[in-house]
């Protein structure tokens, strides 16, 4: 299918649009950052104190640690602060504190967003590890993308790759290092079970269940570049609020200023734009025009 034309009065039809979802501060998305944080530690004490099962502790950590991602995204963006430029350490704080059960480092996975942000589905995009089918992404690609978390060779070059400064790098290797000493000390302190059931186990499951939704399936086959045609819509039931928002994902690749909860509102305001420029609409399966 050929790239729907971008116009410039059509962009500025959309600008004004999108600027009038945009908050003076996301305090829905800081409400969420709170309830995933206070969840994730009163699950992992009381499972990893035997007050409830282990397996309940790790079905919601699991459900936590997919959920949280979003709280890092919109901090990564400056939606927290949103409007609100003397609050932007909010965005800073939540992302950094959210990162940490992801193992994600605040600086080095803002600068890599972005970089995907402009060149999406470009052989230069971070994400287009992605690209292939669906067994592949599950079973082989989404793993090994998971595992270069631990290997710090993989944070120093990426962290050269997307040019962050001395101090940057120094807190991102700083945060590494914090990382594993928290396992370290899990595992001397006898919990190694319960780091695995309440952690690791829920860090495998969340994080492929979360990239599926937020890069595999918005972008699939990752190929098509453009303002219209480089993300989806994906309409099934539930899935606002299943996917926090990013069955929309095309919305926040055109306005990344709009945070997650308003990108319905946002999209059922231009959708008669959307559809006459012919953005890949679907529902839960993301289909293909090849």
């Amino acid at each position: 299918m050929s790239e729907p034309v971008e116009d410039a009065n059509t962009i500025k039809t959309e600008m004004g649009i999108g600027r009038r979802h945009i908050p003076e501060f996301a305090w829905p998305t800081v409400v969420l950052a709170l309830v995933l944080l206070g969840c994730f530690v009163a699950a992992s004490f009381m499972a990893g104190t035997g007050r409830v099962p282990l397996w309940a502790g790790m079905v919601v950590n699991t459900v936590v640690i997919y959920a949280m991602y979003t709280v890092v995204h919109e901090a990564v963006h400056g939606n927290v602060s949103s409007r609100r430029t003397d609050l932007r350490w909010t965005d800073r704080l939540l992302g950094v504190l959210c990162c940490f059960p992801l193992w994600l480092f605040f600086d080095h996975h803002r600068k890599s967003h972005m970089a995907h942000h402009a060149r999406t589905n470009e052989e230069e995009d971070p994400d287009i590890y992605a690209r292939g089918g669906f067994l592949g992404w599950v079973f082989v690609r989404a793993p090994l993308s998971l595992m270069n978390y631990f290997n710090p060779i993989q944070l120093y070059r990426e962290s050269v790759r997307f040019g962050l400064t001395r101090e940057e790098m120094r807190v991102a290797f700083l945060t590494f290092g914090i990382n594993w000493a928290t396992v370290a000390a899990l595992v001397w302190a006898g919990y190694a079970y319960e780091f695995l059931m309440l952690w690791f186990i829920p860090w495998i499951i969340g994080q492929i269940v979360m990239l599926t939704l937020f890069t595999w399936v918005p972008h699939h086959d990752h190929h098509e570049t453009g303002r219209y045609r480089n993300t989806r819509i994906s309409l099934w039931p539930g899935a606002n609020f299943l996917l926090l928002g990013q069955n929309y994902h095309l919305i926040h690749h055109m306005m990344p200023a709009i945070p997650y909860y308003r990108y319905k509102p946002t999209f059922e305001d231009l959708r008669p734009i959307l559809e006459s420029k012919g953005v890949k609409m679907d529902g839960f399966i993301p289909t293909v025009d090849r």
